[in-house]
């Protein structure tokens, strides 16, 4: 282990790091545990290593998750037992293969408008409804200045650079490549009309009822892949969404960090371009 002083983006996060070091010096085991959390590099520990620091502290179950994650590094170390295979690769989409050149939020004005009558009915996020007749459930009048919003919008949505090479790179490597993504329906068709027959599987929190990071959207993503939970790879830009729901379904996960603005332990599992962010090879 080095001993090089890390960077932090912050003095708060200096001080919230350094905090978490002192108790888990002053725990039993304490020697494996920091090893694991100065130097996360697999995604269930960077999770937890994250959760600790935004935290300032260490709880009981996080301390336990930590040492079971060393374990296993030292039983795969002593059994020479490599990283499962991966057999699939799920991507996020926006922020991470396309990006939307003007966002004009026309759901958001939607709900905004009738706020009440919104927590009532389904998200248009968990349901597949056009915008049309989401204003319809809402009981407001046909929206005609946010359909145009709307397809101003959906119109500006492109892809990344680095998106069709990667993609590409994948399925030569005879990975199943998949689109797993929050969105409401009409942000679908653009997806598809970009990506075309690159994707295997489609899987949107409106046709699967549920939204990252819940369970339930990566018990539907990996029954489509039809892999085991840890042969997923989960790519995406969001930590929440994408980083800690893959890991407490049990899959691993590579932070795509476009901007570098990741902090010191998210540094560990991030990658700055698709590139980086797939492996080359099913490992």
């Amino acid at each position: 282990m080095s001993d090089v002083r890390p960077s932090f983006r912050n003095p708060a996060e200096e001080a919230a790091y350094d905090a978490v070091l002192i108790d888990l010096a002053d725990r039993p085991r304490g020697n494996e545990a920091i090893m694991v959390f100065r130097a996360p590099t697999d995604p269930e520990a960077a999770v937890i290593a994250d959760a600790m620091v935004h935290a300032g502290a260490v709880s009981e179950d996080l301390y336990t998750r930590l040492l079971t994650v060393a374990d296993r590094h030292y039983a795969a170390f002593r059994h020479g037992v490599g990283q499962p295979v991966t057999r699939a690769i799920a991507f996020d989409a926006f922020g991470t293969l396309v990006q939307i050149g003007r966002k004009r939020h026309s759901f958001e004005r939607l709900i905004r408008q009738a706020r009440d009558r919104a927590k009532m009915i389904p998200s248009p996020m968990t349901q597949p409804i056009g915008l049309a007749d989401y204003a319809a459930a809402l009981g407001l009048p046909h929206p005609d200045a946010e359909l145009a919003a709307l397809d101003e919008e959906l119109a500006t949505i492109a892809l990344y650079p680095d998106t069709l090479d990667a993609l590409r790179r994948v399925r030569d490597q005879g990975m199943k490549v998949a689109v797993a993504s929050n969105l409401a329906m009409p942000y679908a068709a653009p997806l598809k009309a970009l990506l075309g027959d690159l994707i295997d599987v489609w899987h949107f929190s409106f046709d699967a009822g549920a939204i990252k990071p819940k369970r339930a959207f990566y018990a539907g993503l990996i029954a489509k892949l039809e892999c085991e939970p840890d042969e997923l790879l989960m790519v995406g830009d969001t930590w929440r969404d994408d980083i800690v729901g893959a890991v407490d379904a049990g899959s691993r996960a590579k932070w795509l960090d476009r901007n570098g603005r990741a902090s010191y332990v998210r540094r560990f599992i991030a990658a700055r371009g698709l590139a980086d962010a797939c492996p080359d090879h099913p490992r």
